[in-house]
């Protein structure tokens, strides 16, 4: 049986935390027993490469940040080349940092302060930078302003995936995706 491949748009340097390693622990709540290999792609247009040159598997999924609304799927899908794999790919709406968002409750109790107070009313997916957003709110915590890696990774592994694949369609469908296939 050929082995599933996630390729995720993230950086394999660990000098900072694991980005793999974080996915890993969100996507297991879900896929116990079906994970895919994760295969982190050191940037999004790296990910992509590595998804479209993916001769180890013929079960290959792509997640990489939208960078935009999710009204910009099929065009984001074009200008890539990926609409013949658009059934293989999923995005981060608009980029993973929303879905620290979606979870103010994991924020607060990381950062040790209740930054979520200073949260905007818009559903996350709906925030234009939210990377931007969390790094002016955690500025002046303890543990320091937002780092993607180092923050990223532990808050990833905070993350309730049950709660995620709820508040977000696209995760729900990489999810779905995964386990039936």
């Amino acid at each position: 049986m050929d082995r599933k491949i996630l390729f995720i748009e993230g950086t394999q340097d660990r000098s900072n935390g694991t980005l793999r390693q974080g996915f890993h622990k969100l996507l297991r709540q879900l896929l116990k027993g079906n994970m895919p290999r994760i295969i982190m792609g050191n940037g999004k247009s790296q990910a992509i490469k590595k998804f479209k040159k993916n001769k180890l598997s013929p079960m290959g999924y792509l997640l990489i940040d939208l960078d935009a609304e999710k009204t910009q799927k099929e065009l984001s899908l074009e200008q890539a080349g990926l609409l013949h794999h658009k059934d293989m790919v999923f995005f981060m709406i608009q980029e993973m940092e929303a879905w620290f968002i979606s979870q103010p409750a994991i924020l607060d109790a990381y950062y040790n302060k209740p930054i979520s107070a200073s949260l905007p009313k818009a559903p996350p997916q709906n925030i234009a930078d939210p990377a931007t957003l969390l790094k002016r709110m955690t500025k002046d915590t303890q543990k320091g302003t937002y780092h993607k890696v180092k923050h990223g990774t532990a808050l990833l592994e905070l993350l309730d995936a049950h709660v995620l694949r709820t508040a977000f369609a696209e995760f729900d469908a990489m999810i779905r995706k995964i386990a039936s296939d």
